[in-house]
């Protein structure tokens, strides 16, 4: 296998996994949907705690192949004008992922009161997070079309 041929394949797996961290990121947007400012109980908050937990434990396996696995690399050697970026979205990861815990711990140890304000928090991170996820997908797939025109 060559080595364009290596990087469309990485690159589209990659491009997989984004998939299915839009998957969970659309299961938190129902979960946070259906979290009522007051919930009569802990369950909706710990259920979110839950679904927090498997996302963070995707993205960290997922930050790991994207910066890792040398996609990011072979993106700044082949586009060397999205070093700053693609550093910028790397400096990201680690931030999610500590916003995410503390997300977490809030929805796990939290009081049903609290539900209105870890709501808002939280559809506000993932607003942001569904952004980082589409400029990443934008140098993937950048990346797709450079390394198919070269083939």
């Amino acid at each position: 296998m060559s080595k364009s041929q290596a990087i469309q394949r990485k690159t589209r797996e990659l491009l997989d996994e984004h998939r299915q961290i839009h998957f969970y990121l659309d299961q938190i947007s129902t979960t946070l949907a259906g979290l009522d400012s007051v919930p009569a109980d802990v369950e909706p908050m710990r259920r979110l705690a839950a679904q927090l937990e498997g996302l963070k434990e995707r993205l960290v396996e997922h930050h790991q192949a994207e910066e890792r696995g040398g996609i990011f690399q072979a993106i700044m050697e082949a586009a060397p004008e999205r070093r700053i970026g693609i550093t910028r979205l790397i400096n990201q990861h680690d931030r999610m992922i500590e916003i995410l815990e503390m997300a977490r711990i809030h929805a796990q140890c939290g009081e049903p009161s609290e539900a209105g304000e870890l709501r808002a928090d939280m559809e506000g991170f993932l607003e942001m997070f569904r952004e980082h996820e589409r400029q990443e997908e934008a140098l993937l797939d950048q990346m797709l079309a450079r390394e198919g025109a070269a083939d």
